[in-house]
């Protein structure tokens, strides 16, 4: 990678997931979408093997961004180290976001988030986009409004609007103070679930769920720190406070069973 001109806005943080890409002309015209707006990394999840001299062909100068890539056989360890995600979809159903933002709505948040983690813009199969499990994983579900009378956008369509929205966004000045410390960073996705899965397993431990409520309370909680922006000392206050509200409500049932 060459490095980043002085007047270029620094977009370090932002990667580009592409989960189960089907098409190395798609994969190598998305790398020509992100460079050419000033974006590098690149995370291939649950890909294949790519054709490379097609990829480079659709590439054209940006092959390189191809090259550091990285891999990861699915999209949920594709986000492990991220802070922020969203999702790229134009559908809604069962298991999907209760609600969507605009693109631009979400660049002008995403740029205003401390600092501290990835944010992942995340895309899918060029045939089917994000399935419902795919983007369960993702803090927030984004739409590129389109015309109703054919909305579906080709892969790298959708990164290129994308990408060019963060940058028209981020050139007009719109960037986050630095934290007065590391511990009122962004943290990872890893160290959320890690604390959710910690207060959840608090929670069912009392009888709290019902049938599969379990998994959808845990990805509301990792959902609801994300979009926040938690800190680190946010989240630990987060955890605590539920684990105090189990320990309240188990003293309250204890209380009742022996009663008369």
């Amino acid at each position: 990678m060459s490095p980043r001109p002085a007047s270029e806005p620094d977009l370090s943080r932002f990667v580009v997931v592409i989960a189960r890409a089907e098409e190395s002309g798609n994969v190598g015209a998305a790398c020509r979408a992100m460079k050419v707006m000033g974006l590098s990394r690149l995370v291939l999840a649950a890909g294949r093997d790519y054709d490379e001299d097609r990829v480079a062909t659709m590439a054209v100068h940006a092959f390189d961004v191809y090259q550091a890539a990285t891999r990861h056989e699915d999209l949920a360890s594709a986000l492990a180290s991220t802070s922020f995600s969203a999702g790229f979809t134009r559908r809604r159903g069962e298991r999907r976001k209760t609600f969507s933002l605009s693109v631009d709505g979400f660049m002008e948040k995403a740029l205003g988030r401390p600092p501290g983690g990835d944010i992942a813009l995340v895309f899918g199969n060029e045939r089917s986009g994000l399935s419902g499990e795919e983007l369960s994983l993702c803090s927030v579900a984004v739409h590129i409004p389109t015309s109703e009378a054919f909305p579906s956008l080709n892969l790298a369509q959708a990164v290129q609007v994308a990408a060019w929205e963060l940058r028209r966004q981020a050139e007009a000045g719109r960037w986050p103070p630095a934290p007065a410390s590391a511990s009122e960073a962004s943290v990872r996705r890893s160290d959320v679930d890690a604390s959710v899965e910690r207060a959840a397993g608090r929670l069912a431990e009392l009888g709290f769920f019902k049938l599969n409520q379990g998994e959808e309370l845990r990805e509301f909680l990792r959902d609801l720190a994300e979009r926040a922006a938690l800190s680190s000392s946010e989240l630990r206050y987060f955890e605590s406070f539920i684990h105090k509200m189990a320990a309240l409500a188990g003293k309250g049932h204890a209380g009742k069973e022996d009663g008369p």
